[in-house]
C-alpha cells in the first residue's frame, strides 16, 4: 500500500471545491476513505486547514471537518529532529521544509501537492493529485 503525504493545497481543493482540481481530489480521497492508500498530513497543516476553513464557515464547522480529515488521515510527527532538518535545510520555506522531513520520517512514497515547485529539493516522489492517481490507476491494473 502506498504511503502519501497530502499538503495543504490539496486539502483546501477539496474543502472549497476548487476547480478544476476537484475531480481528481475527491478521487484520491475516496481511496484514502477506502483504505486503498495510506494518508499523512502533519499538525501544521491541520492547523492551517482549520484557520482557513474557519474563517470560510465557522469554528464548529472547521472543527469538524478537522474531526473527519483525523478518521480517514494519520499524522507524522514533528519533533526536534525534524524541526533541526528543516532549519537547516536549503528549502526556501521552512513550513515547506517541515512538511517534508516529516514526510521522509514516515517513508511517504509519494508527496502530493499542487506546489511542486517548493520541493524541488526531494528524495520523495513530489506529484499533483492527476499524476499520483495515474501512477495509482496503472500500477492497479498491472
Amino acid at each position: 500500500m502506498n504511503k502519501i503525504f497530502i499538503d495543504a493545497d490539496v486539502i483546501l481543493d477539496l474543502l472549497l471545491h476548487r476547480e478544476p482540481f476537484f475531480s481528481a481530489t475527491a478521487e484520491l480521497f475516496s481511496l484514502i476513505e477506502y483504505k486503498e492508500v495510506q494518508a499523512f498530513t502533519t499538525p501544521v497543516v491541520l492547523a492551517n486547514i482549520y484557520y482557513i476553513s474557519s474563517k470560510i464557515a465557522n469554528k464548529k464547522s472547521a472543527r469538524d471537518y478537522i474531526i473527519k480529515l483525523l478518521s480517514i488521515i494519520r499524522i507524522a510527527s514533528i519533533d526536534e529532529k525534524i524541526m533541526c532538518l528543516a532549519a537547516n535545510s536549503t528549502f526556501k520555506d521552512f513550513e515547506d521544509a517541515i512538511q517534508y522531513y516529516a514526510a521522509q520520517n514516515e517513508s511517504i512514497t509519494f508527496f502530493v501537492t499542487r506546489n511542486k515547485a517548493d520541493y524541488t529539493v526531494a528524495d520523495i516522489t513530489i506529484c499533483t493529485p492527476d499524476e499520483y492517481l495515474q501512477v495509482y490507476h496503472q500500477h492497479s491494473t498491472n
